[in-house]
């Protein structure tokens, strides 16, 4: 039975759009369905010391029945054709041409060394929360947990986003 998986993407290099756009391609050809897709989102760069470029994030909702550690080696394979340079000796967030993350897997929680899910901080993130809002308002990312809905209601994160006209 193929499970909700909820893809953060964010970019802050080149045409920004564009790596959205080839992103949200590239997963839909390799996993052969169509995303349900969010709004767009430019946002200021969170955690990053100033001069940065501003983020434009989106969350993008594919059902699939793989499994959450085979979808993000597929999210890391295209993160690499779309030219992401991690740098291994940052103790920190740097720009990137294309950032994917699984952010929910619907009933899923994991606590692996390459994954953790529900992806962490999500309910400190306003420019993940709010994406996340369009598509879902009242998933649970726990069981037991409060609905998207709640947490953005109570988010301490109040950077300022702007939500762009729709690109699709």
């Amino acid at each position: 039975m193929p499970r909700a998986h909820y893809i953060g993407l964010g970019s802050n290099l080149g045409n920004r759009h564009r790596f959205l756009d080839d992103a949200l391609q590239k997963m839909e050809v390799r996993w052969g369905v169509q995303a349900e897709v969010s709004s767009r989102y430019a946002t200021p760069p969170w955690g990053m010391e100033q001069g940065h470029s501003d983020f434009i994030n989106q969350v993008a909702c594919f059902y699939l029945q793989k499994a959450p550690l085979e979808v993000i080696q597929d999210l890391l394979e295209i993160e690499h054709a779309l030219g992401r340079v991690r740098d291994p000796l940052s103790s920190g967030y740097q720009s990137r041409t294309i950032d994917l993350d699984i952010l929910v897997v619907e009933g899923v929680t994991l606590d692996d060394p390459q994954l953790t899910l529900p992806h962490p901080r999500i309910e400190l993130r306003r420019f993940v929360l709010e994406p996340l809002f369009e598509l879902a308002p009242a998933l649970r990312l726990r069981p037991d947990g409060p609905t998207v809905e709640e947490l953005l209601r109570t988010c301490p994160d109040h950077s300022p986003l702007e939500k762009l006209n729709p690109v699709r």
